[in-house]
């Protein structure tokens, strides 16, 4: 059984912006002795409490003091960016990283943060129609010296979108996936997908990951395209300490302030985020989170995780958030790390 780390909030948040950043780095180093096999993080631009706006920038920073673990994105904002920025920030991100960028894709145009870019009021289904040509420039600017392109919202002619990333066709391509019916989209886009129990709980992640399989592979696809979910975690010697350290993450004022946060550009709290119909995590108090996240002693972790890996055959790699709101001191953080890889890892390898 694969897995990942996941840094959706950099570092601790009594830390300072700066040295947040370089905790994230540092964690990343410990995955890496660890044996995790990959670091996943954010950009979260305009999130309060959430300073990662330039993850390709970590992930730099972070593969100057590490060999093997590969880096992605999870996920970087499509509408926050230019498709030749993307491909070209991207590409330099896998020649310093020495080829080791899997590049997620997430969000949609007309949401908040895409305004704040200049972006109106922008249909779903145009949304996907921008994602679709993105995706088809992005790709064509890694394996081509020129790029010539008539879309209908991006347009090249014979530019030469310099550089080309080192990985040969290239990196992997990935959207991150809420909806049900992004997994089979994101299938029959030839990309992978990753989803998280956060809003496809067990076992409807089950029946998502089975849709993303019967839709692939897609025509004339040139990279694997493998299934990845996501998990917030954390493990420590007893249920009653791990839950006294993940509760800091789900304090009792949280969702109210959720709530103000989405009343703030113009949401409405009491919608569903999901077509599961449940509302975001942000709306969540402790109690909903245990139900939808692994916060436990190493035995129940274990058990929890051969669950998943038996309920789930296809996923490719799990991935562990472990500081979902950045509130658990980095040390209590890499405390759970060295624990899951001395008592929960040997169990699953």
């Amino acid at each position: 059984m694969r897995f990942g780390a996941f840094w959706q909030t950099p570092g601790f948040e009594g830390s300072s912006v700066s040295r947040r950043h370089w905790e994230t780095v540092e964690e990343v180093e410990l995955a890496e002795q660890l044996g995790f096999e990959s670091a996943w993080l954010a950009e979260s631009v305009f999130f309060p409490g959430r300073p990662i706006s330039n993850p390709l920038m970590v992930a730099i920073a972070a593969a100057q003091r590490t060999e093997r673990i590969r880096f992605g994105t999870l996920a970087t904002q499509a509408p926050l960016h230019h498709p030749f920025h993307l491909a070209t920030q991207s590409a330099t991100c896998d020649i310093l990283t020495r080829g080791r960028l899997d590049f997620c894709l997430g969000g949609r145009w007309g949401v908040r943060a895409g305004k704040a870019f200049g972006h109106g009021e922008i249909s779903s289904d145009e949304s996907r129609e921008r994602v679709e040509e993105a995706i088809e420039i992005v790709r064509q600017a890694w394996t081509q010296e020129r790029l010539t392109y008539a879309g209908k919202y991006w347009q090249a002619d014979n530019l030469p979108v310099q550089p080309q990333p080192v990985q040969q066709p290239h990196p992997p391509i990935l959207l991150a996936a809420n909806r049900d019916e992004t997994f089979a989209y994101t299938a029959r886009m030839g990309c992978g997908v990753i989803g998280t129990l956060l809003s496809q709980p067990l076992p409807r992640m089950s029946q998502r990951l089975a849709e993303f399989e019967a839709a692939r592979p897609a025509v004339g696809v040139d990279q694997p395209q493998r299934s990845y979910v996501m998990v917030s975690f954390l493990v420590a010697k007893t249920r009653q300490e791990a839950h006294a350290l993940a509760k800091e993450n789900w304090r009792d004022g949280d969702a109210e302030a959720g709530v103000a946060f989405i009343k703030s550009f113009g949401g409405d709290p009491t919608q569903a985020d999901f077509t599961t119909g449940a509302t975001g995590w942000m709306l969540w108090d402790f109690d909903k989170a245990k139900t939808m996240c692994l916060y436990d002693e190493p035995a129940a972790c274990v058990d929890y995780l051969q669950q998943l890996r038996e309920e789930l055959p296809s996923m490719h790699q799990c991935i562990l958030e472990f500081n979902r709101r950045g509130r658990i001191p980095s040390e209590h953080v890499r405390n759970s790390m060295r624990l899951f890889a001395d008592e929960v890892l040997p169990k699953l390898s």
